[in-house]
């Protein structure tokens, strides 16, 4: 009854696979659990971060003015041990270190799972677009285009002139008429809008 209860959600806490030294060629490492190979990995990290600081023209001197022994030996050790017993979000540091590194790297916009340009970028002007409904609709989309553009039709259209002053407008709408047996061209002269309404 005086059991301690640990709830287990994940089989990852159980069966984690962490590798361990016992022995070395008949010498038994005296530590109760082993010596774990993360461990070890943590400490050399830590030791050339601590190589490599030394080196830095400011904070070298200042490292150089501590004990070898606890620069190269205490405190690279309690750095490797605090990694070894931390966790950021169930993953071990070096792996939460390398997710954020490659979510650093990932592109920000992204179009069908393919790198996309971000947001408010300039790009290269379209020199040919085309525009055509959707299956289960018999109306073209709505849009605007700005000529000189040539469109070709397969629905009926009626056309309308919107005289506004200093502008030249042109509106297109739909009609009931069946779809056209044989698609038509409309030329867009230059410096003319055309409004097409999907209604």
């Amino acid at each position: 009854m005086g059991r301690q209860v640990k709830v287990v959600r994940s089989y990852r806490l159980v069966f984690r696979r962490r590798w361990r030294i016992f022995r070395i060629q008949g010498w038994r490492i005296p530590l109760p659990g082993g010596l774990e190979l993360r461990l070890l990995g943590y400490w050399l990290a830590c030791l050339a971060l601590s190589f490599a600081l030394s080196a830095l023209p400011l904070l070298g001197p200042l490292l150089r003015l501590a004990p070898s022994s606890l620069r190269l030996i205490a405190l690279p050790l309690a750095a490797a041990w605090l990694l070894n017993r931390s966790e950021l979000d169930g993953r071990p540091p070096h792996r939460a270190l390398l997710g954020l590194l490659l979510w650093r790297l990932r592109a920000r916009s992204l179009a069908g799972l393919r790198r996309t340009p971000p947001p408010g970028s300039e790009l290269i002007p379209l020199g040919r677009l085309v525009l055509a409904p959707d299956l289960s609709s018999s109306r073209p989309p709505a849009g605007e285009i700005t000529g000189p553009a040539r469109i070709l039709i397969r629905y009926p259209l009626r056309i309308e002139r919107l005289r506004r002053p200093g502008r030249n407008h042109w509106r297109a709408l739909p009609t009931a008429a069946p779809a056209l047996h044989r698609g038509r061209t409309l030329e867009v002269p230059e410096g003319v809008r055309l409004s097409l309404e999907s209604r």
